[in-house]
């Protein structure tokens, strides 16, 4: 299906999948990590506008509220010091826009969720299946993969655990702070409980977990304490 535009540039592959390096110090084949971490590593061929527009759409905001959140988000970012120049914002002062995003998978579905790959998305059939090149003392600082992106597994810390960090020093601080207010702008987008379980649900292939629920009822929890707070002072 993904034999022609470059295979991992198919939009649909890309929907799905995220293409990475095997190790922080790895020079090749492609990218060097190190010296992209710096630079910066993007693509040219996509609208990120209409990917982040995507992006909340399968997260079920309502449709009239997109394009005003997309535009307040971008805003958002540029506050905080994020390069958004893709987005049609400005760029970071210190030119350093890189950012480096580690994710570590648990061995036990390493095989179900990533492949040893070639520039562009083809297997790399010398390294596969990929946990047993990376449980051998094989090099690792040459070597691409791709991951299967699934919500079901990257939105549970006991099988997927991810760490970012940013070249702008800026930004990097500041990242916190951000990421708060990002996902109280996020949370006012829904309505109702009702939208929330809905967009849960769909991301999760109809089937919320119940560590999902555990952590809504802990937020809902916390969120009337404060209230209560609020009102007896």
């Amino acid at each position: 299906r993904f034999k022609t535009q470059m295979l991992d540039h198919h939009p649909d592959y890309r929907a799905v999948a995220i293409s990475v390096m095997c190790s922080l110090v790895a020079l090749g084949p492609e990218v060097s990590t190190p010296t992209m971490f710096l630079a910066g590593f993007s693509q040219y061929d996509l609208s990120f506008v209409h990917v982040l527009h995507k992006t909340l759409s399968a997260c079920h905001v309502p449709r009239h509220k997109i394009e005003h959140m997309a535009t307040e988000i971008v805003a958002l970012a540029g506050r905080y010091g994020l390069d958004v120049s893709r987005f049609g914002g400005s760029e970071c002062e210190s030119g350093k826009n890189g950012h480096l995003l580690q994710i570590f998978i648990r061995r036990t579905v390493l095989d179900r969720l990533a492949y040893a790959s070639k520039p562009y998305g083809p297997l790399d059939s010398k390294r596969h299946p990929i946990s047993s090149w990376l449980a051998s003392d094989a090099k690792t600082n040459h070597g691409q993969a791709r991951i299967l992106a699934h919500p079901k597994w990257f939105l549970s810390p006991r099988y997927v655990r991810m760490f970012i960090a940013s070249a702008d020093p800026t930004f990097h601080e500041r990242r916190p702070a951000f990421q708060l207010e990002l996902v109280r702008m996020v949370n006012e987008a829904y309505s109702s409980p009702e939208i929330r379980q809905r967009a849960a649900g769909d991301i999760l292939e109809g089937v919320v977990p119940d560590w999902w629920a555990q952590q809504e009822g802990r937020g809902r929890r916390r969120v009337r304490a404060r209230r209560e707070g609020c009102i007896m002072q």
